[in-house]
């Protein structure tokens, strides 16, 4: 069987497997698991296809003896407000409505809108969820993990660090061991809507290169993204729910059947 030659970013990860950020390795796993083909990795130049991560100005490396190539789009998403991509490739689906706005020309409009790690509950299947043994979720992105904010959210009774750089499966079962999530992680707060963990953006620093790809997210349920929780004013005495707010349900069984409905055919 022919495998799919994705792209996905690797980081820290390429060289060291401590290092592999549980979201951009998501890629790999869900795409092997929905099309039922091996995946390789390919950097952008040989790659098929580009699905999840905020990797689609990625696209501009696709090019075959300096000639512009086309690439399979499934979930990717934009970075930054000014980034335009060009209509050539095949548009299957992309995060959110801001990605969709800056394809040039409008693109496919018949593409479905949708972050592919919410398929991790697909991923996770049948097999039993453990029990609801932590109150607190917290999973600070790579860039704020030892931070005053995230020692101050541990200080509350029944809180558990969600480490990024653990296994996917390890981090799967945290989430879903958790009644409440706070992430500075963009995946993070995915994998907590796809297990319905009530959950809450925190802003730790300004060393996220990437606001723009949170209200993307947000926009393919047809959201304003939800303020976001300051992570100044955590003083590790909060209750989780009231920390969390009033958790608006997401419609995640739709964007995962449209997502499914529109993955290529390579």
């Amino acid at each position: 069987m022919k495998p799919i030659r994705l792209y996905w970013w690797q980081g820290e990860g390429e060289h060291d497997a401590n290092r592999r950020n549980f979201g951009d390795y998501l890629s790999p796993l869900i795409v092997a698991m929905i099309s039922g083909r091996p995946v390789v990795y390919a950097p952008v130049e040989t790659a098929d296809m580009l699905a999840i991560g905020t990797i689609l100005k990625r696209e501009r490396q696709a090019r075959r003896f300096l000639f512009p190539r086309c690439l399979h789009i499934w979930g990717s998403g934009a970075g930054n407000p000014d980034e335009r991509f060009p209509a050539r490739h095949h548009y299957h689906a992309v995060r959110g409505r801001h990605t969709l706005a800056a394809i040039k020309g409008g693109g496919n409009r018949e593409v479905a809108l949708g972050d592919p790690g919410l398929l991790v509950s697909h991923y996770w299947g049948g097999r039993p969820r453990p029990a609801k043994q932590h109150a607190l979720g917290v999973i600070p992105h790579f860039v704020d993990q030892d931070t005053p904010a995230v020692r101050a959210l541990l200080q509350i009774r029944g809180a558990r660090l969600i480490n990024v750089y653990a296994s996917i499966d390890e981090v799967l079962r945290d989430v879903l061991s958790c009644t409440h999530v706070i992430s500075s992680s963009l995946h993070g707060l995915i994998v907590s809507d796809a297990f319905n963990v009530p959950n809450r953006r925190i802003v730790i620093s300004g060393n996220i290169r990437s606001n723009l790809k949170f209200a993307d997210y947000y926009s393919a349920y047809g959201l304003d993204e939800p303020a976001p929780l300051a992570g100044q004013a955590v003083s590790g005495n909060e209750h989780p729910e009231d920390l969390v707010g009033n958790y608006q349900k997401r419609d995640v069984d739709k964007l995962c059947a449209d997502l499914v409905r529109s993955f290529p055919q390579l």
